[in-house]
């Protein structure tokens, strides 16, 4: 039994596609008999009891956003994964959290899976005006993360080919992030369809 730690910079209660792919990977990793801990930022509006998610400290509503930014490493995170023991840690982000991945991960001795989620580089406003510079530079940090990994999942053809076109040079493997249809198996096709037409 492989047990599996899940870093991420956003998760529940923010809503967006990291936080619902971690979610889910972790759902089906637990169903196949694997114990899973993941590891993201506090927010206000986080359930007090949640099952194996340690919530790191972090500053609220970064820069106007609903992100938190994580303040990565603690001593409750060391103490937790001593008795935790993973044997893979899972990085959802090359920043903040996924620098600390990647420690924990050095000084375990473990591989690092990374999920190249996002087009950091489309996210520079949060930042500044959208500089070409920043695009770039963090276009190339991300890059970067990826070969300090020992493999990547790029849920869609574009991220593969787009990490391919800047020399990732560790294993990349697509894996779509899925969709969980019986959240949508009670809708009403004929009144939506006739609303949208």
């Amino acid at each position: 039994m492989h047990e599996h730690r899940d870093g991420t910079n956003t998760f529940t209660p923010h809503v967006g596609g990291v936080a619902h792919s971690v979610v889910s990977l972790s759902e089906v990793l637990r169903e196949l008999g694997h114990p899973v801990l993941i590891v993201a930022p506090d927010y206000a509006e986080a359930a007090r009891s949640e099952n194996d998610i340690l919530r790191v400290p972090a500053i609220q509503n970064f820069n106007g956003s609903d992100f938190s930014v994580p303040i990565p490493f603690t001593r409750s995170l060391e103490k937790t994964l001593n008795a935790f023991e993973p044997d893979t840690v899972h990085s959802h982000h090359p920043f903040l959290l996924g620098d600390t991945a990647l420690r924990i991960a050095a000084s375990r001795a473990l591989p690092t899976v990374f999920t190249y989620h996002t087009r950091y580089e489309l996210y520079g406003h949060y930042v500044a005006q959208d500089a070409p510079f920043l695009q770039r530079l963090v276009l190339n940090l991300a890059a970067g993360y990826c070969d300090l990994c020992e493999h990547i999942i790029a849920p869609t053809s574009s991220i593969a080919d787009l990490l391919r076109h800047h020399d990732v040079t560790k294993p990349i493997t697509m894996i779509p992030t899925g969709i969980d249809l019986a959240r949508f198996a009670d809708g009403d096709r004929p009144r939506l369809r006739s609303r949208l037409e």
